[in-house]
Order: structure tokens, then sequence, then C-alpha cells
């Protein structure tokens, strides 16, 4: 892995709120061009913290974050992609269309003077296709499923064509078939575009079989390394309680041929 170059570095990163409430602590992680890194833990664990330090929403107490080895700046986010939990009443309340939320994504990519121009409409489409969704250009956001404004979340994040991908809970209070063909679009783009991508989820049975690598946080970092290594006895110390990880996963009724992270070499 060190001959990887570094997309992201939290060293001893600590985020404290009032109270002496810590939401993480002394907590040390890298990401490598090509990775795929599953970020899971129990609700409160800090998950969603350590995201937001990393798209500079938060500000760490402590320790040092850097993003494509320079520190954080707004530079460096635009080669950022991020897809946020799903937040239903924004969405039913949105008044563009699936076409528009999709160009606003090509924002970071937009010349001097923030005009879009072909190529950027161009490139929207592209992704509409990609992620399936041409059809649904001219709908409002309020009108489509779970599923489908989940889809535009990710094809207006991947409009700025970003070199890191950021996903909190994408697929949170999505049906399962739209899940299953969220996580075959994810799979494949890291895999055939080898964009690095960090997913924060609690779904384990995902992070075994789509990332090459796993981070458990707990407030602090409690395992990172290959996912291999995450069985059934790691996670059963890491959530003090007895897991088995078995083949009724989200993700299962897909051919694992097309699920299974492949390392870039």
């Amino acid at each position: 892995m060190s001959d990887k170059k570094i997309v992201a570095s939290f060293v001893d990163v600590g985020v404290s709120y009032g109270g002496g409430v810590d939401a993480l602590s002394h907590v040390s992680l890298d990401v490598y061009e090509g990775d795929f890194l599953g970020v899971i833990g129990p609700n409160g664990a800090g998950k969603t913290t350590l995201l937001n330090v990393l798209l500079g929403l938060t500000q760490p107490s402590s320790g040092k974050v850097s993003l494509f080895e320079a520190p954080i700046t707004p530079k460096g986010l635009r080669r950022v992609g991020y897809v946020p939990q799903k937040t239903a009443t924004a969405e039913a309340n949105s008044p563009f269309t699936v076409y528009e939320t999709v160009l606003m994504g090509r924002a970071p990519r937009a010349g001097p003077l923030h005009r879009l121009g072909h190529e950027d409409h161009d490139k929207a489409e592209e992704t509409l296709r990609l992620l399936g969704i041409h059809d649904l250009m001219k709908r409002k956001i309020g009108e489509l499923s779970g599923g489908q404004s989940q889809r535009v979340l990710i094809a207006k994040a991947l409009a700025g064509e970003p070199d890191l991908l950021v996903l909190d809970e994408p697929t949170s209070g999505v049906d399962s078939p739209s899940r299953i063909e969220i996580y075959r679009i994810l799979s494949e783009l890291n895999r055939d575009r080898g964009i690095t991508m960090i997913l924060s989820t609690h779904d384990i049975g995902v992070v075994k079989r789509l990332t090459n690598r796993a981070a458990f946080l707990h407030g602090t970092l409690q395992f990172q390394g290959p996912t291999s290594e995450l069985n059934d006895q790691v996670l059963s110390k890491m959530y003090d309680y007895p897991i088995e990880v078995t083949e009724d996963c989200q993700v299962c009724d897909y051919p694992l041929e097309h699920l299974t992270h492949h390392d870039h070499t």
C-alpha cells in the first residue's frame, strides 16, 4: 500500500463538543488511491463526524487532516463528490428537475465566470445514463421514489468527475432492488474507473462484500485493515455481542462477481 498515493489522511484527530463530550478521539487513518473503504460502527459512533471533518464541515479539536496530501482547501474539495444521508423532506420540496440537479454537480468544474458550457451539459447527460435515470431527467425531484432520488444524488456527485467519492449511508430508506443496483454501480465505478470511495454504513454484509478495506469506529478507531480480516470474531469483539455475517445481506441477490471488490494493481 505504501507505493500508492494517499488521498485522505487523519492523524490523531479528535472532535470535542460542549460539556466534555468527545465525538472522535485519537483517530489516525489513511485512505489510499483506488481504495473502497467501508466505515462501520454503531449509532453515535462518530462515522458522520469523521466524514464531516474530511469535507471541512467540522473542524477537529485536535490532530491534523489532509486531502490529496495537502491541507483541506476549497480547491481540494472540488475533487471530492459527496452523497449525504437521505433527506426526504428536502427532496420533496425541491423545485428542481433531475437534470437541473445533476447539472449542479458540474459547478466545481465551471469556469471563472461560473458558466456551464456544452461539455458540462454533455457530462450531466452521460452521468444520468450511467445511473440509469436518463428517462427521468425532466421529472421533479419530489416526484421520485427513494431509490431514484438516491441515484440522482449519486449522479450529482459523479457529474463533477471526483477523484474521491464520500457516501454517508447512501441507501438508508431505499428498497432492496434499488440498494442492489446502487451498490452494483458503486462497485463498478471503483473497480472500472478507479474512483476512490469512502462508504459509511451500518451494513456489515455490504462492507464485507464490496470494500477492500474497513475501519470500525466507536468514538475512536478500534479496527482498520483489509476487509478480509474483519471476521466474525473481530466483529463480535468490536460490538461486544456475538455476530455472524451470513450470506443474507442486502446485496446477495446480485451475482457475486459484480459486487466483489478487485484490488487495483
